[in-house]
């Protein structure tokens, strides 16, 4: 009776993400131009995120906007409920990440996945955001590969699954609209992540 309890749960938590997607929208583009994209150094994305997580072997759900300010190797990320309240400010370079929650201490360590996991409860990958945001994985090899528009293209990388569900235009480029993420490491909880991107101005 428990796990069905706990599986209950999961799934009511997992619809919480659908309620982002339905509110969003959304439409799968046809027939989008399969041109090479430039990768952005110094971008401002913003957009909305849903995540469905566990913690203390429950069952947990968080939605909100985000707005993703990168220039160069330094990133600066802010967490803001649906109503636009701060949630948290995190500032990721090379060697430090720090994050400060509302109302408490500025937290730093050396790995923000591993920082967001211990004061959010859940693991943002950032590392692996700066180019999945952007429609890019890197391979074994760390070489860039780029996902298309019209080719339903996803990657298995460092744990996650990375699933391109949309696309969208603007006057210069073709990039991600909707991107559902799904950390498939069995040492780890399961995490779903799924980002809408509203916004997208390279600097």
């Amino acid at each position: 009776m428990r796990w069905m309890i706990r599986l209950l749960a999961w799934l009511f938590a997992l619809s919480g993400m659908g309620l982002i997607a339905g509110c969003s929208s959304l439409q799968t583009l046809p027939s989008l131009p399969q041109t090479d994209r430039n990768f952005q150094d110094n971008i401002l994305i913003q957009g909305r995120f849903s995540v469905a997580y566990e913690q203390n072997n429950r069952p947990q759900s968080v939605q909100g906007r985000f707005q993703w300010q990168q220039q160069g190797q330094r990133i600066d990320i802010d967490l803001m409920s649906p109503l636009g309240q701060t949630m948290a400010k995190m500032a990721i370079t090379p060697n430090l990440a720090t994050i400060q929650q509302t109302g408490k201490e500025i937290k730093s360590a050396p790995n923000i996945a591993e920082l967001t996991e211990q004061t959010l409860g859940w693991s943002l990958p950032v590392a692996g955001m700066r180019g999945w945001l952007q429609g890019f994985n890197l391979n074994s090899t760390n070489q860039r590969q780029i996902a298309r528009p019209n080719e339903n293209d996803q990657f298995d990388t460092e744990g996650w699954q990375i699933r391109y569900v949309s696309w969208q235009q603007n006057s210069v480029s073709v990039y991600p609209k909707r991107i559902d993420l799904t950390r498939t490491s069995p040492q780890l909880h399961q995490l779903s992540l799924r980002i809408i991107i509203d916004q997208w101005e390279p600097q």
